[in-house]
Formats: C-alpha cells, structure tokens, sequence
C-alpha cells in the first residue's frame, strides 16, 4: 500500500493578517492628511569644460581617410511583382470508406521483401587539415596607416589638433585603387583647397601624410612641399604625351640691308674718309620648319653675297672698304595668328651667328698679284621676325618674311691695307616656298 506524504503550511491567527494588512495599506485617512511629498526641482546641468583646443585657441580638425572605388555601386535590386491573388479550391468531397471485399473473392499474396547482399558501405570522408587563421596581427590595412599619419601631421603644427568629434574644421582624404598603389584626393574645408597625386605606393604613405599636410593646411600647392624627405615616385615619373607636328624644307631668296660707317674713297686720289652706307648682299636661304598647332620652329643656313664693289683703280691711296661675303646660321620660334586657316600671318624671334667678310683695297704700291686684302668678323645677332604664309591647305606652300638682326657685337678689325669700327644693324627680306 502506498503512503502519501502531505506538506503542512503553518497556520497564521486571523489577528496577525489584520495586523500585516495594516501595516501594507495605510488608511484612507492617513493618506488624506499626509502631505505631498515635494518634488525638487531639476538641478541646472554643470557647463562643459572647454576642450583643450580652445582653451590654447587651436582649430581642432577631423581626419577622414576613405578607401574609394572607380566603380560605380550596383543598382538596387528590383521589387518583384506583386503576386494575383489566389482563387479558393474547391472544398474536396468527405471521404468514403473502402469497399469491403466479398469472401468469393480472390485473395493475392503480397510480395515478399528479398534481399539481395549486404546494403554498400559509405565512403568515408577525407581528413582535413585545421583552416590556417586568417587575421594576421602585422597586416596593415593603408586607409588606417594614412589616417593615423595624417592625424600625427595635424598635431604636431601649431596651432592645430587632430580631433575625433567636435571639430571646425575636416581634412578628407580619398584613396583610389590601381593597379600598383593609389590616386589620392585630399580636400581641407578651413582653405577649400583639393590636391590630387596620381599615384603612391604604399611605402610612400608616410612622406604623402607629411605634404598633405603641410599643402592644405597652409593653402600651397602639393608641387611645392617636397624636400630631400618626402620626394614621391610621382614626382619624376611624368606621363606625357607630345603634340605631332610635320616638318617641311625651306629654300628662300631675298636681299639683306646693312647700315655701316665704312672707309670710303670719294675719288681717285683722294683719302678715305668715314662714311655711312647701305650695304644690300644678295642671300640665299635653305632650312627646315616643324609646325606644331600654332607654333612653328624654324632652322636655317643662310649665305650672303655681296654685290656692290669699288674698283681698285679709283682708289690709289688704298683703304677702301666693301662688304664681300658672309654665311649665317640661326633658329628661330615662330607663332602663326591664324593656325587653322589658309593664309596666317606669324610673328617670331630668334638668334642667328654671323661670319662676315670685308675686302680692303691696297694701296697702288703694294699691290700684287691681288689688289685687295680680307678682314673677317662675326659675332651673336638677335633677330625679329615677321612673315606670311599663304596656300597653306596645299603640300607646297609659299611665305614672304621680314627678319631684323640686331647685333650684339660691334665690327672691330684692321690690316697693313686699313681697319673697320662700326656697328652695323641689317635686315633681310625674303620670299620662299616651303616643300
């Protein structure tokens, strides 16, 4: 027979529940009288204390590097259509019951279950090697890297600090991947100023932090921060591209004029004296002009003849001076008005060197075999240019030009037959065809 056992609770009097109930529930009364309890009011919040940077009157500035991509986001998924809404099935039929079978019927054994060898084993799978742990404590990730840097940078010129929360002023950096390091964007808002690098390398973060800095900070160009220190790849590996341009050969005629104070014989027997005149040598030019869009460079040779010559029997007493013959070679930069169109005006400048010639006529005495003796001259000449081109669609072409030479020497040469002290400017006016 089984026993029961039954837990007994300690009975309490009714006496003491009253006086539990009295001392839970305060009378009516009690709570009538009682008075409000008084409700302080809100103690005022104490002021923040100002932060480091206003006290010592530093901008604070937030530092944001980001890790950018030149593609563009994917588009947002599109919603799925709505689905129609369902039609209500038929309600099915109740079930019948099976029919049951009659005891004429015949009855049909059901197939016994053979079995045919034991069922096939499982292969058992391969053993697998723990997966290596792939947080690598040394790994640097380049956003933080430069962030950190930058932040260092910030600090460490006066009158700034880098902040995290509460700043005046932000520098923003971002970072393009290549294929080989990054483009960087930086922007600072207290100078509105953006600077671009078209590509660092990762060992380069730290000198990059350092001329950001100092670029938008003080509002200078990235160009004009680097030091022996911070000297970037970028820096020398320029990417450029150069403007194609066509050459032609140049094959100009024309006449040069000189103005010079020679000795000259104003009769047979009378002396020389100093005289100013006009020398006008034939010149001969061949040279090649590379046109580049609107500008043109221009190299020549160019020889002179000169044609006017005293004869040696009107001067008796010798001493005489001519203009002989002269070679020059020179280059000249030329820029046309109108680069597109069929005829274009150009202006230019250069410099040309000049190797003269001056025949001096001997006096009747002395004279040989020849009755003239050579001095030679030369020197540095600048030279102006004005000129026109005109047929310019077509493979050949023609100009006319006007060059000014202006020495920077002055002619000082003599012999046994007399010398030569002058300064002698010229020009040259020529018509060519350029090929």
């Amino acid at each position: 027979m089984r026993s029961s056992r039954v837990r007994h609770l300690p009975i309490v009097p009714p006496v003491g529940l009253a006086v539990i109930a009295s001392l839970a529930v305060p009378s009516a009364a009690q709570a009538d009288s009682a008075p409000p309890a008084p409700v302080s009011a809100a103690a005022p919040a104490p002021a923040a204390a100002p932060t480091a940077s206003s006290r010592a009157g530093q901008i604070a500035v937030c530092v944001d590097v980001q890790m950018k991509s030149w593609k563009a986001p994917p588009p947002a998924p599109a919603q799925p259509p709505a689905a129609p809404p369902m039609a209500e099935a038929p309600m099915a039929a109740p079930p019948t019951d099976p029919p049951v079978p009659s005891a004429d019927a015949p009855t049909v054994a059901a197939p016994s279950a053979t079995l045919e060898g034991p069922p096939p084993r499982r292969p058992r799978p391969a053993p697998t090697l723990p997966a290596a742990p792939t947080d690598d404590p040394f790994a640097v990730q380049p956003e933080r890297f430069l962030q950190r840097m930058v932040e260092y940078e910030v600090t460490h010129e006066i009158g700034f600090e880098a902040v995290t929360s509460g700043c005046r002023e932000r520098l923003t950096v971002e970072m393009y991947p290549l294929p080989d390091g990054w483009t960087v964007f930086a922007r600072y808002s207290g100078t509105a100023r953006e600077e671009k690098v078209d590509r660092v390398h990762g060992d380069e973060l730290a000198a990059l932090a350092q001329r950001l800095t100092d670029a938008l900070l003080y509002d200078r160009s990235i160009a004009e921060t680097i030091n022996r220190q911070t000297v970037l790849r970028a820096d020398s590996e320029a990417r450029m591209r150069m403007i194609d341009g066509r050459g032609y050969f140049t094959l100009a005629l024309g006449t040069s004029l000189r103005v010079a104070s020679l000795p000259t014989a104003s009769g047979t027997s009378a002396p020389v004296s100093e005289d100013w005149r006009l020398l006008t040598p034939l010149d001969v030019q061949l040279g090649y002009r590379g046109k580049y869009q609107a500008w043109g460079l221009e190299a020549f040779a160019r020889g002179l003849i000169g044609l006017n010559e005293r004869a040696a029997r009107r001067n008796d007493l010798g001493g005489h001076a001519d203009f002989s013959k002269g070679l020059q070679a020179g280059l000249h930069f030329l820029r046309y008005l109108t680069p597109d169109g069929m005829n274009s005006t150009y202006l230019g400048g250069g410099a040309s060197f000049e190797l003269s010639s001056y025949d001096v006529i001997l006096p009747a005495g002395d004279r040989g075999s020849d009755d003239r003796e050579g001095l030679l001259t030369g020197g540095l000449n600048a030279d102006l240019v004005i000129g026109y081109e005109f047929m310019r669609a077509s493979a050949v072409h023609f100009f006319t030009q006007l060059d000014v030479q202006l020495p920077t020497y002055v002619i000082d040469t003599e012999n046994d037959a007399g010398g030569i002290e002058t300064y002698a400017p010229g020009a040259a006016l020529q018509i060519g065809i350029v090929f």
